[in-house]
């Protein structure tokens, strides 16, 4: 492949960047929320109930991150980590209406919307599900491919669908301590 051609390559992979930088902003002015350094990436993504939203600082939102934050908030503490194609939905379906179709069926129970809350310091792998009324705490690894249907305590690592524990981050329980210690700026960094 000569040059002139591969130049041409990277600018068309280039364009859909600059896009989303430009309108970006747009995006976050819309957001409930919207810390430092957050890294948005909208024409490639899919965000509803962007007024619900709230993003801390130093996270990137990836391509291809669908987040629908229905009547109940999401939000998404300082310096997460997502791997690629993430997917946050805080509602549900009402189904439980015989003779109506569920796409009909507008006026939803308080249990069918629950808020999200990804804290601090969190990674989720690529392809991670999370489901309406979670908490995942401070410092927890999701891995790729997993369903998030309950709470995570802190610094713990989880996987599966749907996911459950699979070991701690830190093998001593000093170790979490710091690192909690850390995340709410009561020591600084070594």
């Amino acid at each position: 492949m000569n040059r002139a051609a591969l130049y041409l390559i990277r600018i068309g992979k280039a364009f859909p960047f600059i896009l989303d930088m430009i309108i970006s902003p747009l995006y976050r002015a819309s957001m409930l929320h919207c810390g430092k350094h957050v890294r948005l990436r909208p024409l490639s993504s899919d965000y509803k109930g962007l007024t619900n939203l709230s993003v801390g600082d130093g996270t990137t939102l990836p391509r291809q991150t669908v987040i629908y934050c229905t009547d109940a908030p999401v939000s998404i503490g300082k310096n997460v980590i997502f791997g690629p194609r993430p997917t946050i939905i805080s509602g549900d379906h009402r189904f439980d209406l015989p003779c109506h179709y569920i796409s009909d069926c507008l006026v939803k129970k308080p249990q069918n919307d629950l808020p999200i809350v990804i804290e601090d310091d969190v990674w989720l792998g690529a392809n991670v599900t999370v489901l309406k009324g979670v908490t995942i705490g401070k410092g927890s690894i999701i891995a790729a491919g997993s369903i998030v249907t309950k709470d995570i305590p802190p610094c713990e690592v989880w996987g599966g669908v749907p996911a459950r524990k699979l070991k701690n981050r830190f093998s001593a329980d000093a170790d979490k301590d710091l690192h909690i210690a850390f995340l709410t700026e009561k020591v600084s960094s070594i």
